[in-house]
């Protein structure tokens, strides 16, 4: 995704596997750079739109699976990997330290 900076400069952010840390960078980012996203609503929309709408596997990365799940997920149980709670840990730290 390209996020435009001050001055008209872009910014490329790309992860190996393309969502998950993506979009928590250019979630974050977006949030220091436009005040909107600091907004119920803009908060809201970040959500669904960096993380919602790129499919983010919230189930799977916070650990609720279980074997009745699609058998090549639920047996790779390595794909525990809290994106979404390390930002919005992130955001936490931010709102305390401002």
């Amino acid at each position: 995704p390209y996020t435009t900076l001050f001055r008209s400069y872009s910014v490329l952010i790309h992860c190996s596997d393309g969502w998950d840390r993506a979009s928590q960078v250019t979630a974050f980012s977006q949030l220091l750079i436009d005040p909107f996203y600091r907004t119920i609503k803009g908060y809201m929309i970040l959500i669904e739109k960096d993380f919602l709408s790129y499919g983010h596997q919230f189930r799977y990365r916070n650990g609720f699976y279980s074997n009745v799940d699609s058998p090549q997920n639920a047996v790779n149980e390595n794909q525990f990997s809290p994106i979404f709670l390390q930002w919005l840990d992130a955001v936490y730290q931010l709102m305390i330290q401002n």
